[in-house]
């Protein structure tokens, strides 16, 4: 999962506790190898990637690739990046360091429903369309709402129940759950408060050892004890309409759906920055 803020809203020590666990980190919350490959049907020489996902990276790049990495975390990047030093650069995805049509594609794995919506991923979406070539691709994975919302008790239950694979999978559906609307989003410290609600009286290790799970991947859960950030998770059509619509500047080329669990609320979109809009804003 990419990650971003903004210095008034960024939480730097949930992303270092993020950071420190990443290896618990699985799909659907990382990609996917179905994800992976269809990231690298769209490689080309002058590569940006949003976040510094280590799949992302490790890509096919062609030969003498130039692949950038901004992520406004640097204990994302001192911990997770790959690649070399000076090829990730702290910055904010809503005011990009880049020249105008710099970039052949850009890559983001489920990073924009980390900006405020519609103002923050608005303005990742301009930022984009003045980066990116006319011509240029834009793949992102998004983190979408299903059509029929869950309630936080049914999340639970299934939980409760056995019926959650994994707390990557239960970060998304909880979070998901517990969003009135995109645009207020949800706290994450609410996601682990309803957690440690149903975990009383003996807490999460006990909790962990009643449904069959590893004590630490489920403390992961600790990186969102008080953290002030907030997920703003969006629907396809919305995401769609910013890319497309208003700001807009791309056509969308292709949606790919994978088949793990809740891969059908992880669609990996295709864009195509439009010639004449590149013009217009060049």
């Amino acid at each position: 999962m990419a990650v971003v803020g903004t210095p008034a809203s960024v939480d730097r020590g949930h992303w270092a506790e993020i950071a420190r666990r990443w290896a618990l980190v699985g799909p659907p919350l990382r990609p996917s190898p179905e994800d992976v490959a269809r990231y690298a049907e769209v490689v080309a020489p002058r590569g940006l990637i949003l976040g510094v996902t280590p799949e992302i990276f490790h890509l096919p790049w062609p030969d003498g690739a130039d692949v950038l990495a901004l992520d406004h975390t640097r204990a994302m990047i001192e911990a997770v990046w790959p690649g070399p030093p000076g090829a990730a650069v702290c910055a904010d995805w809503t005011d990009m360091p880049l020249e105008p049509a710099s970039r052949d594609v850009a890559l983001c794995d489920g990073g924009i429903h980390l900006l405020a919506w519609p103002e923050g991923q608005a303005a990742m979406v301009e930022n984009l369309a003045r980066v990116v070539v006319g011509g240029g691709l834009v793949a992102l994975r998004l983190f979408t709402p299903p059509v029929e919302p869950e309630t936080p008790a049914a999340v639970l239950d299934d939980l409760l129940g056995g019926r959650v694979a994994n707390l990557n999978v239960l970060k998304l559906r909880l979070g998901m759950a517990l969003q009135p609307d995109p645009a207020e989003g949800v706290a994450l410290a609410s996601v682990y408060a309803a957690l440690t609600e149903v975990a009383l009286p003996d807490g999460l290790p006990a909790l962990a050892e009643s449904i069959g799970w590893d004590v630490e991947h489920l403390l992961a859960i600790e990186s969102y004890r008080d953290s002030p950030n907030r997920y703003y998770f969006v629907s396809f059509e919305q995401v769609r309409d910013l890319f497309c619509v208003d700001p807009g500047g791309f056509d969308l080329v292709s949606v790919q759906v994978a088949g793990y669990d809740l891969g059908d609320r992880c669609p990996l979109l295709v864009l195509r920055r439009t010639e004449s809009a590149a013009v217009m804003g060049a």
